[in-house]
Order: C-alpha cells, then structure tokens, then sequence
C-alpha cells in the first residue's frame, strides 16, 4: 500500500477524531451551560420576589408567602439551598420537620445591596455547585442545635435588642421570660449568661449597640456560640453556683482578715 496514502488515512483519522471529540465536548458543556443558565433564572426569580419587599424596608418572614406561592416545590428543591448559603435565613420551624410547602423566614430585614450581590453570584455562576442539592437531609440534619440556634436569635431579637444597661446591671424588658416556654429557657440559659457583656451597649446611653447586635446574630447563624448553647443546663447552674460560692468565701476571708487587722490595732 502507498506509504502517502497511509499517512493520508491515519491523519484524516486523527483529524476526525479531533473534531469529534472537541465537538463533542463542546455541545455536552454547551447543554450543561444551557441547563444552569435555567437553574440560575429560577434562583433569581425566587431573590426578585423577595426583593421586591425592600422597597419599604421590609423582612424577609414578609416576603415568605409570596415566596411559596410563586416558587413552586420543585423549584424550591432545586434552589433552596443554594439561597440559603447564600444568606437567606431559611428557618426550621421549632419543634416541627422541614416544611418544603411552606418555607419560613426570619425576621431579619432585607437588604436590597446584599440581594443583588446575591443575584451577582449566581449569574456568575459561582453558586452552580449549590444547585439540587438535597433540601431535605441539608435542612433537618443537626434539627437540634438549628432548633436551638433559632431560640437564641428570637432570645436576641425579642429580648436582648431591647434590653439597656444601668451601671452594671442589665434592665431586660418586662416579663420577657413569658415569650419563652420552660425548655427554651433552660436550651439558652448558658447562652444568655455569656451576653452579659459591656461590649453590646452604648457606654454614655446604655442602649443595645445595633451593629453589634446584628452581629451577634450572624455569629449564631454560622455557629459560633454552639459550643455555649449546647451547654447542659444543670451543668451551667453547677458551675455558676461555684463561682459564687468561691465568691462568697473569698468575700468572708478578706473581711476576716480586715477584722483581724482592726483588732491588732
């Protein structure tokens, strides 16, 4: 056989080969591209929705129902993650399963900047890793510390935010604790004794720091105070009852001490 005509055969091979295989690589990204660009749209849809909400300075447990009623379930399933780690505070309901008909959200207020930074990411398509993941396992695994996590930010929002400082003494609002059942109580008991705190409070007014506040309750969204409201209640009171003790007997030495100064002379 012609040695010419080998060559001939075996680069026509090669190039249709080349040409197979780039194309082939690149209608499989052309149509998995095509696919997120969808994926994307509905994300931005459901962020739209909730923008719309921060024309008057609303929150977002405001935007939910229309929320639900414009997303549907599956939309949802395929989004609701992705938002979420974005920082859309999808909430759990206390007590109950993840509700995918009825999704909650907190009652932070919607930042119109913060949405469109959001929606940014998503047409960049840095969040395509996000998508369809499963709704269910990433919003129940771990229910007990979420669950608790969401008394502390109602602990916050309801109670704390509110509170002023006298002096050294905290002046909380008026039968705050009746907003709380008995078991929320003692979940958040250890949580509420670590926020006694200057840092939270106006040193000339004594009024709750905002900033400092919404930054308290980003800090318990991304799980910086677990360690202290996963603390045992019984355990909290034991070492609490401790230290006062050792106060009260470092208190009786000293004065005994002083006594017995004064007797000498």
């Amino acid at each position: 056989m012609d040695i010419n005509l080998i060559l001939i055969s075996i680069l026509i091979a090669f190039i249709g080969g080349f040409i197979g295989t780039f194309f082939g690589a690149f209608f499989v990204s052309w149509k998995k591209e095509s696919k997120m660009k969808g994926v994307r749209k509905i994300a931005k849809k459901g962020l739209d929705i909730i923008k719309e909400y921060a024309k008057d300075g609303k929150t977002y447990c405001i935007a939910q129902n229309d929320f639900n009623n414009k997303i549907n379930i599956t939309e949802k399933r395929i989004i609701l993650v992705c938002l979420h780690k974005l920082g859309v505070p999808v909430e759990n309901s206390i007590g109950n399963n993840f509700d995918i008909r009825n999704i909650r959200f907190s009652s932070k207020k919607i930042d119109k900047t913060e949405i469109e930074s959001m929606e940014l990411q998503i047409n960049n398509g840095y969040c395509d890793h996000l998508f369809y993941a499963d709704v269910d396992t990433y919003f129940t695994e771990n229910a007990k510390i979420k669950t608790i996590r969401n008394i502390a930010k109602k602990y916050i929002e309801t109670v704390f935010a509110k509170t002023k400082r006298n002096k050294d003494k905290l002046n909380y609002p008026q039968d705050w604790i009746n907003n709380f059942t008995h078991g929320e109580h003692r979940a958040i008991n250890a949580f509420i004794g670590g926020l006694i705190n200057d840092r939270y409070f106006d040193n000339s007014t004594g009024e709750p720091i905002k900033e400092h506040i919404d930054k308290l309750i980003v800090e318990v969204e991304n799980g910086l105070w677990d360690t202290t409201l996963e603390w045992d209640y019984d355990a909290y009171c034991n070492i609490r009852a401790q230290e006062r003790l050792a106060l009260d007997l470092s208190g009786s030495f000293l004065q005994q001490q002083e006594n017995k100064k004064l007797e000498a002379t």
